[in-house]
């Protein structure tokens, strides 16, 4: 199966990608990586921490869908380039997608560029239209995972109903604004599982968004 991890610019997105590749490895499954975002940030933070304990590709174009034959036993991942700037690639990508996940930060700036950009396609719309280019004319699930959640604040909470109420999924995992987090896109990643991630993939577990085999 292939996930597609979309969002506009700077938005966590390419940490959340290597965090999650790791933790699903950790956990078993066998994992494929994909640079399909033009900056190669996932590919230099793989290089940075010594190679990756999974493989990294390289495809950063608008005919992703016609050069990736996705893992049948396994788990292809995927750093999709920015929604705002390369829709393109999203379009590809979405194409074989079996789940998308959009990355936010619980912030109004996040939900005004999500949901109502003012000069980009919002994110749902790109993922809604790949349906005309799929088996079946359906669109891959779409499900918001939040991250750069700060305790003691009601951010997370209100802008999870305001996502809920406009009737997006929402991962009841969430990524913590975590300095070990934010600095890990230089060193080698470990234990992966054994925290938000962890229960990020527990939970798709639990929802049949990913299988094992």
């Amino acid at each position: 199966m292939l996930i597609a991890n979309i969002s506009p610019r700077s938005m966590g997105k390419t940490t959340d990608t290597g965090f999650m590749a790791h933790a699903l490895h950790e956990a078993g499954y066998t994992v494929r990586a994909w640079d399909a975002d033009e900056s190669q940030h996932l590919t230099q933070w793989s290089e940075a921490a010594g190679g990756f304990p999974f493989p990294v590709e390289q495809n950063a174009t608008a005919t992703f869908a016609g050069d990736v034959t996705p893992l049948k036993d396994g788990i292809d991942i995927v750093d999709v380039g920015h929604t705002e700037n390369h829709p393109h690639i999203a379009d590809s990508v979405l194409k074989i997608a079996d789940l998308a996940i959009v990355h936010m930060e619980p912030s109004m700036a996040d939900w005004q560029r999500v949901t109502q950009p003012r000069t980009s396609t919002p994110v749902a719309e790109i993922v809604a239209r790949s349906a005309f280019t799929r088996p079946g004319r359906q669109a891959p699930p779409l499900w918001v995972l939040l991250n750069r959640v700060r305790t003691g604040v009601r951010s997370a909470k209100d802008i999870r109903d305001m996502l809920r109420e406009a009737d997006w999924n929402v991962f009841s995992a969430m990524i913590p604004a975590r300095d070990e987090f934010k600095q890990a896109t230089a060193f080698s990643v470990e234990r992966a599982a054994h925290g938000p991630f962890g229960e990020l993939v527990t939970e798709m577990e639990t929802k049949g968004l990913i299988k094992r085999g």
